[in-house]
């Protein structure tokens, strides 16, 4: 996770019977939480609440370091493609029931079970077994991951992938107690009383369209050093003041934060922790014209004159010309941008715009050019950044795009639908590394179809961390050679905690704060 020091609030000693001081904690969530089954959940409320209930087999920080959680070690054959671990003994569920090896195996065959419908079991398809599973062509028992023992967990991986590790701290590889689940009866996740974790946290009250109310478990192995002794999960209520407003009021205890509210905040006696790894840009949807032609698409990079939009950036974004931002780093903490140099980018030159606009009209429709629209999620005023380069494409190319600004759900929707012909786009991978960042970039209605794009990072995967820079980077590069992302700026985003409050970190990829160790100094 990536470290980010965090949060704790209001410090209520009266009731404190035995000396211990009450680390009470209060964070809102962004949504109503959907389901909280590790295996099948999507939304980010409900991974925040499993990141709470939950612990998986290792931990990752944002330097790509691996740390024991509920494996207390592990060991990799010499061919990468055997992993075993030994799970911690004295782990337990929250009922008290040993945690085992076969909770783990159940838990990896519901991910791949395609009754489960699991939104990211396609990333662990790297398991023996796995595709045919989740195609329906085998059985979930044919999984290549066993338990030799009630502490030791077997997983074998038909080709070697160096990021294998930090997929198992992600909420699809949590354990699951098979007779739980069954006892829930097709429920499990969607109530307090149909989920059980194994986690530093359990959920002891969570009402129907309410707050949820977690408590620090007893049975956690490492419930002695866990220090927050409550976590009140605020949902969104239609009179809520603004997360702005609640967090400068001392409402909550900390809140993450785009760059635009940040500035809302600057000169307060908070600690502001910061990362900048996300980058937007543009993408196309490569079924729709205009840009179903590459040199539609090629006219707009060759005509993509940055320097003004550059002068009116505020602090929180940076220009670049890359996919990756310069804080990624391969595994160990290596970081990308150094071992691999930078792509190449096309320089500007208008004529050759033109010429490529000329080209596409020879495919695509005229009026396509006037009708396309760009949609944008709101809270960055990409709109208005955007609108320089627009001008541009205006006075060159005859390109007039209708911009859409869209509350986050429904951008996602179109996104995910393909109604758009292109779309203000936020690049950024589920944890710190290369092949996280530009798997996103992998198929979907504007993502990279070329196979050899998928067989690089899939390589690179395998590689050690020189060769797989130089991986990455020639898919990196197929992004700008076949026009397919255009970067506009990296964005800095922030995580702030009110004054006195210490002890938690923040995982700016998951978005996930761990509440574990929040302390009221």
């Amino acid at each position: 996770m990536v470290s980010v020091l965090i949060i704790a609030i209001t410090a209520s000693l009266g009731g404190c019977q035995f000396g211990r001081v009450e680390n009470s904690l209060v964070y809102d969530l962004d949504a109503v939480p959907v389901n909280l089954d590790p295996q099948s959940a999507a939304d980010s409320a409900s991974l925040l609440v499993i990141s709470c209930l939950f612990e998986g087999l290792v931990t990752a920080d944002d330097d790509g370091s691996i740390h024991p959680a509920a494996a207390s070690g592990w060991e990799v054959s010499a061919d990468g493609l055997t992993y075993t671990f030994t799970l911690r003994e004295g782990a337990k569920w929250e009922n008290g029931d040993p945690l085992t090896a076969e909770d783990f195996v159940f838990g990896f065959q519901r991910l791949l079970d395609p009754d489960t419908a699991a939104p990211e079991a396609e990333d662990y398809y790297g398991i023996e077994n796995a595709e045919e599973i989740a195609a329906g062509l085998a059985e979930p028992e044919t999984l290549g991951v066993e338990a030799r023992s009630d502490y030791e967990l077997v997983i074998r991986l038909e080709e070697a992938d160096s990021r294998f590790l930090e997929l198992l701290d992600q909420a699809a590889a949590m354990p699951c107690h098979r007779k739980f689940f069954e006892e829930t009866r097709g429920k499990y996740g969607l109530n307090s009383d149909a989920i059980m974790g194994n986690g530093a946290f359990y959920l002891s009250s969570w009402p129907e369209d309410g707050n949820l109310s977690l408590r620090p478990s007893k049975t956690y192995h490492g419930a002695e050093e866990v220090t927050a002794t409550s976590l009140l999960l605020v949902t969104p209520k239609e009179e809520r003041a603004s997360a702005v407003e609640r967090f400068a009021d001392g409402t909550v205890s900390a809140a993450a934060f785009t760059g635009q509210e940040y500035l809302k905040l600057a000169g307060g006696d908070y600690t502001v922790l910061e990362n900048g790894n996300a980058v937007w840009g543009l993408v196309f949807n490569l079924g729709r014209e205009p840009f179903s032609s590459a040199e539609m698409r090629r006219a707009l990079f060759l005509d993509a004159d940055f320097s003004t939009m550059e002068q009116a950036l505020p602090d929180y974004l940076e220009h670049l010309e890359a996919a990756v931002s310069p804080g990624i780093v391969l595994g160990g903490g290596e970081s990308y941008r150094k071992l691999a140099g930078s792509p190449s980018f096309p320089e500007l030159d208008r004529d050759a715009a033109q010429a490529a606009r000329d080209a596409a009209l020879e495919t695509v429709s005229p009026e396509s050019l006037r009708t396309a629209r760009l949609i944008v999620p709101e809270g960055e005023e990409h709109e208005k950044y955007f609108a320089y380069l627009s001008q541009i494409w205006q006075r060159d190319l005859g390109l007039y795009l209708t911009v859409e600004t869209l509350p986050e759900a429904e951008y996602q929707s179109r996104l995910d639908s393909g109604d758009f012909e292109c779309a203000v786009y936020r690049l950024s991978g589920d944890y710190n590394s290369p092949g996280s960042v530009l798997s996103a970039m992998e198929g979907g209605p504007f993502g990279c179809t070329d196979p050899s794009y998928s067989g690089l990072l899939t390589q690179a995967g395998e590689a050690e961390p020189e060769q797989a820079a130089q991986l990455y980077l020639q898919a990196e590069q197929m992004l700008f050679d076949q026009y397919l992302f255009l970067p506009l700026y990296r964005q800095s985003e922030y995580f702030l905690l009110n004054s006195g409050i210490s002890g938690i970190t923040y995982d700016f990829y998951s978005r996930t704060p761990d509440f574990r160790f929040g302390v009221v100094s």
